[in-house]
């Protein structure tokens, strides 16, 4: 039930103006998956320059385990690539509990072509998947697809500053979750409420 929420893996209060954030630098996130003080999982990000291009290849494994036995099994691979900070294209593989749903999609000019579960879409041009790592299409800035659903998401975020002048998103809507930022913008934090009302953390690995 956690793994289902947690990743099908986002305005409830005006901001005030703020500069742009920029793209996800390069570089690697490592998490551990934790949940009521026990790690289930693991959530890798690497983020490379290819060309004009970057490249952000996202693994998650979440397999809880009730003595010693693993209850619950969600996979989770894709590859997004974007450019100048743009979504550009993303294909998706999630394997949950044997059950397999493939997605692509690719930005075509006027539209974002995807191909999912539900068959072929057309979504807006400035749509882009849910990608917690990238600042810059939160809050509302574009519109958001889920990358284990294929379908546009509906989100409502807030903005809450930080002691250390890093800050979060939080959001309601289809999730409850908040997602962490550093003064410079990065990534550094991420809990989600599960179907069970526990909270799953992520933390340094």
């Amino acid at each position: 039930m956690i793994a289902r929420r947690m990743l099908s893996l986002l305005p409830l209060a005006a901001a005030p103006a703020l500069a742009q954030p920029a793209a996800a630098p390069a570089g690697t996130w490592s998490w551990k998956v934790m949940r009521n003080g026990t790690q289930i999982g693991t959530h890798v990000v690497r983020i490379a320059a290819r060309g004009a291009e970057r490249v952000a290849e996202s693994d998650v494994s979440v397999v809880p385990k009730v003595m010693g036995i693993v209850v619950y099994r969600f996979e989770h691979r894709y590859a997004e690539v974007t450019q100048e900070g743009r979504f550009r294209s993303v294909r998706s593989h999630l394997n949950r509990n044997g059950t397999v749903v493939d997605i692509e999609a690719q930005a075509q000019g006027d539209a974002v072509a995807l191909r999912g579960p539900e068959g072929a879409s057309r979504l807006p041009a400035d749509a882009a998947p849910l990608s917690w790592w990238e600042p810059a299409r939160l809050g509302g800035a574009v519109p958001i697809f889920g990358t284990t659903t294929g379908r546009l998401m509906e989100l409502r975020w807030q903005r809450v500053g930080k002691p250390d002048g890093g800050y979060a998103w939080r959001t309601t809507g289809e999730m409850e979750a908040e997602v962490g930022f550093g003064r410079d913008g990065v990534w550094n934090g991420f809990s989600i409420k599960g179907d069970d009302g526990s909270t799953v953390i992520y933390e340094r690995a």
